[in-house]
């Protein structure tokens, strides 16, 4: 799904300035590489949000305690 290898699939601008990372993996077979665990590292480190998850519900939940996503937005 990402566009550039080992870069996180998503990525937000949150208006505070900081950015916000999410990184999808299918449920079962998904593993990050350890160019994707390096660059997580680095992110987190440097500040940002960083989320690697197979949980669609943990990714809303994650963007909303972000401010990605407001909470009174409902996704199905």
């Amino acid at each position: 799904m990402g566009l550039q290898p080992s870069w996180p699939d998503f990525q937000f601008a949150h208006m505070s300035g900081r950015f916000c990372f999410l990184e999808l993996k299918r449920e079962k077979s998904g593993r990050l590489s350890g160019e994707q665990i390096d660059i997580g590292t680095f992110l987190i480190a440097a500040g940002h949000g960083y989320l690697c998850t197979s949980s669609f519900d943990d990714a809303v939940a994650t963007l909303k305690d972000w401010g990605v996503l407001r909470s009174g937005i409902h996704v199905q």
